[in-house]
């Protein structure tokens, strides 16, 4: 396949890319490097540009005339989001009309989306299957829904195959060290946060909720080991071969994870006192959320490998550069 990479210097995108490649696809990658590092793909094409530039991504497409589409490039903070709701519906929203322009241009016959788990809001049951409700809690979830509508309605009237991946928590690095996440200014991921806390850089970690309806009062997630996350997306893509794969399917492991049992995992792994201090929820952001990822195992065969030691062992050996014991 010729893939276009959108946001494929970023963090879960720097993966693909590296699975695309070593699968022996051809892949270009579109970013503006606001928070991807061009060191994270030193042997991908790239042209530096923004979604939002419909003129630059027909430029790229013209030139490399993909077949597949992974669209990762998007602003991704449910909390910046509501502050600033007009600038995600810009990127978000705006930069995937620039993105399925230029795919029906071009023939693209292939799209897989990276949505989100924020699409289900607080989901009434756990684990929530892709059959619930959607019912986003902040512009950032309501501009993920918006590109699912956008990419399946282009779908019905084009034929062209379509995946929108709702996942939940990406976190880790690569097994062997070589590749993780280039933590930024502004990131409020709990992984990197409670490592950075761990190895003394900052003075304590800060824990929105204390009090939500779960067994420790703090907030649940699914948390996804970003290789198994990488190797979905590649799975998806190679086998959207039949129309009737098209569809929305959950990534995750499929199980829950309170924040505390985080970080008292990374406290385990690491040695080291993770000094913490709780202070109010934060809006948008729900009690509970994890996923049932019987439709992708049925579609595609994937499942994800790694487990919590795994995402966090691996994040601790990336961000302090030695192997952490197990």
């Amino acid at each position: 396949m010729k893939v276009l990479l959108t946001g494929g210097a970023g963090y879960i995108g720097s993966f693909v890319a590296r699975e695309l490649t070593a699968r022996g696809h051809a892949v270009l990658v579109l970013d503006n490097l606001s928070t991807g590092r061009r060191e994270a793909i030193p042997d991908t094409a790239l042209d530096v540009a923004d979604i939002r530039d419909g003129d630059a991504v027909m430029r790229s497409f013209a030139r490399f005339r993909p077949d597949s589409l992974i669209h990762f490039a998007a602003l991704k903070s449910p909390e910046e989001s509501m502050s600033d709701p007009a600038r995600y519906f810009e990127v978000n929203v705006s930069g995937t009309v620039n993105l399925l322009a230029a795919a029906a241009r071009y023939g693209v016959e292939r799209f897989v989306f990276s949505s989100s788990a924020a699409v289900y809001g607080t989901p009434q049951v756990c684990p929530v299957d892709e059959t619930a409700p959607a019912g986003p809690q902040s512009p950032y979830g309501e501009s993920k829904y918006l590109g699912e509508r956008m990419i399946e309605s282009q779908s019905a009237t084009t034929g062209m195959r379509f995946a929108c991946l709702r996942y939940f928590n990406a976190a880790g690095a690569a097994t062997d060290g070589s590749l993780g996440e280039f933590a930024h200014e502004g990131s409020r991921q709990l992984v990197p946060q409670a490592v950075a806390v761990a190895r003394g850089l900052l003075p304590r970690l800060q824990i929105f909720g204390a009090d939500y309806p779960t067994s420790d009062g703090t907030a649940v997630r699914d948390y996804i080991h970003v290789e198994d996350l990488a190797e979905a997306h590649v799975r998806v893509t190679e086998g959207l071969d039949r129309p009737e794969r098209s569809g929305t399917y959950n990534l995750g492991q499929g199980r829950g994870t309170s924040v505390l049992e985080v970080t008292g995992e990374l406290r385990r792994i690491s040695g080291a006192e993770i000094p913490m201090e709780f202070a109010a929820r934060r809006a948008g952001d729900p009690a509970v959320s994890w996923a049932d990822v019987g439709l992708v195992q049925r579609t595609f065969g994937w499942a994800a490998r790694r487990d919590l030691q795994d995402i966090l062992s691996s994040a601790w050996a990336w961000h302090t550069g030695v192997t952490a014991e197990a």
